[in-house]
């Protein structure tokens, strides 16, 4: 067994801590949190390092090698936690003695974390180059790691957040422009940042419309529709994202039909990289629970999509991504 996969967490969850993984954690690091213990849940847990005390790779392999075993945080040092895995996310990635369902699910989170912050402060500086370090890194472990889309496919959350359903959109449309074909890394690097990013503009409207649990008034939907120009405009006065990003978050919400907004674009007047976003974007919400209504399963949504957005969606891309989610571990190369 590698030193690092140890799987061990079950209930329960003691008040006013937080489970980690163990792959989160770094040989020859300083944490900045403290790191707590607890076996069997038998006992309350315990101090295993301070914040300030240096974790070695023998303290990793003792923690692997203890049996059912509970790696804790405190909730209050949550964001040093956080922290500390977005500083060593790329180490964490690319440990290929950890397994990849462990590193997937530390790759989920920290972006899922990441969009939090976004949507809080979408116009602080640094939302820039966590932004761009976030979609690197993931791109790194989806390119390298043939089944690292299937284990993240294994976390997406079913039910719909506005973080969350950025990160899977990301990871929906990265996988897509992949299996259609596009390798450039500067390209799909752009492509990854306008898909984690295409719902940012929201951030600018009312609380009470992005999380309303019924329809919208037509009021509502009208400030709704304008995110994607809110969006846009946060991007543009960032001055550090490309082209393709920027028509990413303007007009993923445009259809071949001329349906769409906020524009009304058709056909060739949309980008193919952004009809790409715009699969992901319809699939994710479909096959997301929302207060109103349950999730779709995988095929269902998928049959709804092909019977009645045909005239909306670019149908080579949209038969991609169906072959696409009948086999994850598929290359575009053997279709």
């Amino acid at each position: 067994m590698s030193a690092l996969s140890s799987t061990v967490v079950a209930p329960p969850i003691w008040p006013g801590f937080r489970r980690v993984p163990l792959a989160s954690l770094r040989a020859d690091t300083v944490t900045g949190f403290d790191i707590y213990i607890a076996v069997d849940g038998s006992a309350p847990p315990v101090l295993y390092r301070g914040h300030d005390v240096p974790i070695s790779q023998e303290n990793l392999a003792a923690l692997a090698d203890r049996g059912r075993i509970e790696i804790l945080v405190p909730s209050s040092q949550e964001a040093a936690y956080q922290q500390y895995v977005e500083n060593n996310l790329d180490l964490i990635l690319a440990d290929k003695s950890t397994p990849i369902e462990e590193r997937s699910q530390v790759l989920y989170e920290s972006a899922t974390n990441l969009m939090r912050s976004v949507f809080d402060s979408p116009r602080a500086p640094e939302m820039v180059s966590r932004s761009k370090s976030m979609v690197a890194n993931a791109a790194s472990l989806l390119r390298n790691e043939k089944v690292a889309f299937e284990h993240l496919l294994s976390l997406v959350s079913f039910d719909y957040y506005t973080y969350t359903h950025s990160v899977n959109v990301f990871l929906f449309s990265y996988m897509l422009a992949q299996f259609a074909g596009y390798d450039d890394p500067a390209l799909m690097q752009d492509l990854g940042e306008g898909a984690l990013l295409h719902d940012i503009g929201k951030s600018q409207i009312d609380a009470s419309i992005v999380q309303c649990e019924g329809k919208l008034s037509d009021a509502q939907w009208l400030e709704m529709k304008k995110h994607p120009e809110y969006g846009h405009e946060i991007l543009r006065q960032h001055s550090a994202f490309g082209g393709i990003a920027l028509n990413i978050v303007l007009h993923h919400h445009e259809k071949l039909d001329g349906s769409g907004y906020p524009h009304g674009l058709k056909g060739y007047e949309i980008h193919p990289i952004v009809r790409i976003s715009t699969i992901a974007d319809i699939f994710d919400a479909m096959t997301t629970r929302r207060p109103y209504r349950e999730a779709q399963e995988t095929f269902p949504a998928l049959q709804t999509m092909r019977n009645e957005m045909s005239d909306a969606l670019d149908p080579s891309l949209f038969r991609m991504f169906v072959e696409m989610m009948g086999n994850p571990r598929r290359d575009r190369a053997y279709v």
